[in-house]
């Protein structure tokens, strides 16, 4: 960061801090490596990537207004460390965009933000833990990753009550003349009692080509999306009218060692069938994971986990482990490696292709990929 942006947050905070009880704290990831893919498209590939979890920075801030009420913002930004480049389709805060007021009664918030699968069920996956996109299931199809995000959105997440907490979010569609069309509704829930935790989500998309894969349209053959929203895993489904996705998860950790298990439902619904490609009406996902994470030594932690997607004329087998050697408490040097084993036809009608997500398509239906990379936090 060069001296004048700090000069400039400087005198920003100054009056901000005068204010009684009002803060602002900035934040980030910056996460970058070197990754080899034997097969994109029929060649191997190394290449220098974006690290295994992203790479972002962000603003959260509070006032209190008093009586334990307080105004709550939260802004943050994704980005490739490789080359600078923005994430979430080139939007300057596509990771987090909201404003709030939080209190006794929970926290209101609105504007661009996580849906439930990523608040109640990315906890329980090794994406999360160690593998990045490495560990998204059969191209992020439930979204447990976090690849798309709800705009326009209203989001409720009630206080902790023994140990529970729920939340629902509903996102308007904006569209003249209805309620329904592009219109984005959840709910979902996470429960932890000592050493075990669990949690479910339920997530239901109208339109989604348009409401949350990035497209400018409704869904025709000749259209692309951005990736991982390309992968033949599930692109040939996206003139859907209707998505849904439903799971739940569960988490026991004793001694240094974490368990997890997690499953998810996708559903496309109404689909059109394409010309030369898919002619489903109707698709769907189940995904099963288990994972587990152990630390060797405090500064060494092993991970490793297994994921199986079941989808409609296919299926998709995907191990993966990890290793990190912790530097400090915001450093650590990783190693990741995973292989993806399709089978059956997919989305577009034609064989099945392993397709780890955020990598190209391997022409065939195995696919391998190694990564070393660099994460320091602030």
């Amino acid at each position: 960061m060069k001296p004048t942006i700090f000069a400039a947050i400087a005198i920003v905070s100054v009056p901000i801090l005068c204010r009684a009880q009002s803060s602002v704290t900035l934040y980030g990831n910056i996460d970058a490596g070197i990754g080899y893919t034997n097969n994109q498209k029929g060649g191997s590939a190394v290449q220098m990537i974006n690290g295994r979890g992203g790479s972002f920075f962000g603003f959260k801030g509070a006032e209190d207004l008093g009586e334990g009420l307080q105004a709550t913002f939260w802004l943050e930004n994704g980005f490739t460390a490789a080359n600078g480049v923005l994430g979430q389709n080139g939007a300057l805060f596509g990771r987090q965009a909201q404003v709030g007021l939080k209190g006794k009664f929970g926290a209101l918030t609105l504007g661009n933000q996580y849906d439930t699968m990523v608040d109640d069920l990315q906890a329980y996956s090794s994406a999360v833990y160690f593998g990045g996109s490495y560990g998204a299931r059969a191209g992020d199809v439930d979204n447990v990753w976090g690849d798309w995000h709800v705009n326009n959105s209203v989001k409720y997440v009630s206080p902790v009550f023994g140990g529970l907490t729920a939340e629902g979010i509903y996102s308007f569609g904006g569209q003249p003349g209805s309620t329904a069309k592009d219109r984005i509704y959840g709910a979902g829930f996470n429960f932890a009692a000592g050493v075990f935790s669990l949690g479910g989500a339920y997530m239901n998309v109208n339109n989604p080509a348009v409401s949350i894969y990035q497209g400018t349209s409704a869904p025709i053959a000749s259209q692309t999306f951005g990736a991982p929203f390309n992968s033949p895993i599930y692109n040939g489904y996206l003139s859907a009218q209707n998505l849904q996705i439903a799971g739940a998860g569960a988490s026991l950790s004793i001694n240094g060692l974490t368990l997890d298990a997690l499953y998810t439902n996708t559903r496309f619904r109404e689909i059109a069938p394409t010309v030369g490609g898919n002619q489903r009406t109707q698709a769907g996902f189940n995904t099963y994971e288990i994972n587990g994470t152990y630390y060797l030594r405090p500064d060494i932690v092993a991970s490793a986990g297994v994921m199986y997607t079941s989808a409609t004329g296919a299926n998709y087998l995907q191990p993966v482990a990890g290793v990190n050697y912790l530097l400090s408490k915001r450093t650590l040097v990783y190693l990741l490696g995973t292989w993806m084993r399709a089978n059956g036809i997919d989305s577009t009608g034609h064989a099945a292709v392993a397709d780890i997500t955020n990598v190209n398509p391997s022409s065939n239906r195995n696919q391998v990929g190694v990564r070393i990379g660099l994460r320091t936090r602030f």
